[in-house]
């Protein structure tokens, strides 16, 4: 009889050299530090705050992160020490930055070998360890993750004790009170929150860590030999966000929602969009993407060798001052311009420092460097025609931000102000603000420029370029017409001599012929053909001034004619070819025509014969050169004008064919923006409509809790009611007992002539305990 046996599939397990090597997808540090930064921003954790210190314990050098968000429980503790696990949704708008469940992992272990996670929600406390020098100490061979758990209400898990022997050998902290001790310190930022410590901090040979606290008490920097081996000096050359954490954190959001305090002082996030100088606003629409992508362009206002594109993601920094193809030629285009795009239509990679290289990608970079290269030549012809004598590079103008943009310390929303606000105090509130209308904290932000105006910046330099281009095409049309009507004169009359000089018949013999029996050769219009060989070699003459024309309007023009003009340069090495075959041809027709006609109007029989043969000789030469005519002018033009203009700039050819498609294309990009914009007032109507259900709830909420504390007040109050009341009766009695002893006290005189009722406390009961002992000696 067959036995059922259980059928078993092995679970796959991670190696404890998986921490380390996981790690190594970090090159960066900061990209490591982000991580953890990103933990607390994501709405899961909703942190107002996170402080970043360094601290030594027990003699090692110690990076700690505090966040004053919700805290974490025993079970999302666990899945943050394992890998893969992210249940991170949206919440209000606030879009999570994580996804991949690896950040904690991959950055904590990239800092440092070691980790320990602090954690405190409303109703538990607990302790998780990450530490690759435990697994090696203990020879394991699986990731390990001791974690213990405080309940309030004492029910703490049986299971602990040998997680928290694990914590209190393999960690900095020996016993529970050193425990409770960090635990503790989250209650000074909150009542719920996180605290990660990591030691064992990376080092370099010479046992340095890669991390320098010494040059500034207030961040944390990157050593020089760290960077990329550069010294001191190529610090200047680099963007500060490169080797600062404090410059780093400064520009990490787009629209920073978290205030992050670095060795404690808090850093000045910035809107990056509106910290520039010269803004201005484009759109992108990819072909992959039914919908456009905002692009913000502007002057860096601190530094003109620092330029590139800010590329986000979900509010996220990943790219930082990327530069595009035509920033990285050799004439420095776009020098000091910045960009800024949020790419949430495009995959980063797993260090959220670069993006997949996918085709998607690379039409995008191929499109910002197009519409960076359009804002960097807007802005030098606004430049020129406002200040043509200008020596200055617009790079080199001192700038200031268009606009001053604060957050309120309190409520954390942006504001903006007014220009001309002398220096803002450390820190600043909503109150005040000198706008009334934005001077509290229960008002919502104001709309930025994006929700504000969807359209693109105007661009008169590309508006003046493009319509140079047709205006250069619709001059050539004039002269192809001419060029035909040439052409079919010098047809006509090149078939009207072929008909006119027929040869005469030889084969007759002198005698049948006679001098008045000949016919005439038929009569030539001489000076119509004549007109035509004139008017060709007139035309041939007005190519070449127009030519030479061309040339000297080569001349330095502004904006996009000095550009085009350009192009004629090209043209007078065939000037002079094309005017000495023209001359040539045309003196040829001429000469043959006067020989024919000379020769017709001979006396003599046998000279007219002889005549006659030359004239239709030189008929034919004169036939021959008008061919020749013919084709020479036309010929000539293509090979030199409509020819040169096949061969201009790719740019002009593109142009064009652009033009043709702007103008539906423009039509139906109005009718898509219109169509959005309604759409997009739907969807904040749908936005303020959730936002008043979700107040309107909140109310009943809060209504709901004031009518049950006002019940149980009333309760409260019957109750002291009812305890006056008894305190009023017992007030009562006391009165009257104290009357009764009042009377016996003087009853006892009698009996105790020393007794002073001066000194007797009534509310006491010593007259009870004399009455007692006078009735004892009565009896």
């Amino acid at each position: 009889m067959a036995t059922n046996r259980q059928s078993f599939i092995p679970l796959s397990t991670i190696s404890p050299k998986f921490l380390h090597s996981n790690s190594t997808s970090h090159t960066w540090p900061f990209s490591a530090i982000a991580e953890l930064i990103d933990n607390a921003y994501d709405p899961d954790v909703h942190a107002r705050q996170i402080w970043i210190d360094w601290t030594r314990i027990k003699g090692l050098d110690c990076l700690s992160f505090t966040d004053n968000g919700v805290g974490l429980t025993r079970a999302k503790l666990h899945k943050m020490l394992s890998f893969g696990f992210s249940e991170k949704k949206a919440v209000r708008g606030h879009i999570p930055v994580g996804v991949y469940g690896n950040g904690f992992k991959s950055g904590s272990m990239r800092l440092g070998k070691d980790a320990i996670v602090f954690t405190k929600t409303r109703d538990t406390m607990s302790v998780g360890l990450l530490s690759q020098s435990y697994l090696e100490a203990i020879g394991a061979q699986r990731v390990m993750v001791p974690i213990i758990t405080f309940r309030r209400d004492g029910h703490n898990h049986v299971e602990d004790g040998a997680s928290l022997r694990a914590i209190l050998k393999h960690s900095l902290f020996s016993s529970e009170k050193e425990l409770f001790t960090e635990l503790r310190a989250i209650s000074a930022t909150g009542p719920t929150g996180t605290r990660i410590i990591i030691w064992n901090l990376r080092t370099s040979t010479n046992g340095d860590t890669e991390f320098d606290f010494d040059t500034d008490k207030y961040d944390i920097q990157i050593r020089a030999n760290f960077i990329n081996g550069r010294g001191n000096s190529g610090l200047i050359m680099i963007p500060e966000s490169e080797y600062s954490l404090r410059a780093y954190c400064s520009i990490l959001y787009l629209k920073p929602r978290m205030q992050v305090i670095v060795r404690g002082q808090r850093v000045k996030t910035q809107l990056i969009c509106k910290s520039l100088a010269l803004i201005a606003q484009d759109n992108y629409r990819p072909s992959f993407l039914n919908k456009r992508v905002r692009i913000t362009f502007g002057y860096n206002t601190r530094s003109k060798e620092h330029y590139g594109i800010m590329m986000y993601h979900k509010n996220r920094l990943i790219k930082p001052y990327v530069k595009v193809s035509c920033q990285s030629k050799t004439e420095r285009k776009g020098v000091g311009v910045i960009g800024v795009i949020e790419c949430n239509f495009l995959q980063p990679t797993h260090n959220k420092q670069d993006f997949d290289d996918t085709d998607k990608y690379r039409k995008t970079m191929h499109n910002l460097s197009i519409k960076l290269e359009e804002y960097w030549n807007e802005i030098r012809y606004k430049r020129k025609k406002e200040d043509p004598k200008g020596t200055v590079a617009i790079e080199d103008v001192l700038k200031v931000p268009d606009q001053v943009w604060v957050q309120c310390d309190s409520c954390l929303k942006w504001r903006r102000l007014p220009d001309g606000i002398p220096a803002l105090p450390e820190k600043w509130f909503c109150h005040m603000n000198h706008d009334p209308q934005f001077r509290s904290c229960l008002v919502e932000e104001e709309l930025d420029d994006e929700e504000e105006d969807q359209k693109p910046y105007p661009k008169p330099f590309k508006r003046q370029r493009r319509n140079t281009v047709r205006s250069l095409s619709e001059e050539n049309e004039p002269e192809k017409t001419q060029t035909e009507d040439l052409q079919a004169e010098l047809t006509t009359s090149h078939a009207q001599l072929t008909l006119s000089r027929q040869p005469p018949d030889f084969g007759q013999s002198e005698s049948n012929r006679s001098l008045a029996d000949r016919s005439p050769l038929p009569l030539i219009n001489l000076t119509a053909i004549s007109n035509t060989l004139r008017r060709a070699k007139q035309r041939s003459s007005s190519i070449e001034t127009q030519t030479e024309v061309s040339s000297i309007s080569s001349a330095p023009l502004p904006g996009p004619q000095q550009e085009l003009s350009s192009q004629a340069h090209r043209r007078p090495a065939l000037k002079e070819e094309r005017k000495s075959q023209s001359d040539t041809l045309v003196s040829k027709a001429e000469n043959g025509m006067m020989k024919g006609f000379e020769s017709h109007q001979g006396p003599a029989a046998t000279e007219e014969m002889c005549e006659g043969d030359a004239s239709f000789r030189t008929g034919e030469e004169y036939s021959s050169a008008v061919e020749e005519i013919i084709a020479s002018p036309l010929k000539n033009e293509k090979r030199g004008v409509l020819h040169d203009e096949m061969e201009e700039d790719e740019e002009w050819s593109l142009a064009e064919a652009q033009r043709w498609q702007d103008e539906p294309m423009e039509l139906m990009q109005k009718a898509v923006e219109e169509r959005d914009a309604c759409r997009e007032e739907l969807e904040v109507l749908r936005e303020h409509g959730a936002a008043l259900e979700a107040e309107r709830t909140q109310l009943i909420s809060r209504l709901e809790m004031a009518e049950a504390e006002k019940l149980s007040l009333s309760a409260l109050c019957d109750q002291l009611k009812s305890e006056l009341s008894k305190l009023a009766v017992e007030k009562d009695e006391q009165s009257t007992l104290k009357r009764l002893r009042v009377n016996l006290s003087r009853l006892l005189m009698s009996f105790i002539p020393s007794l002073h009722l001066e000194t007797v406390d009534y509310n006491s009961d010593v007259i009870d305990q004399m009455l007692i002992q006078v009735l004892e000696n009565i009896k």
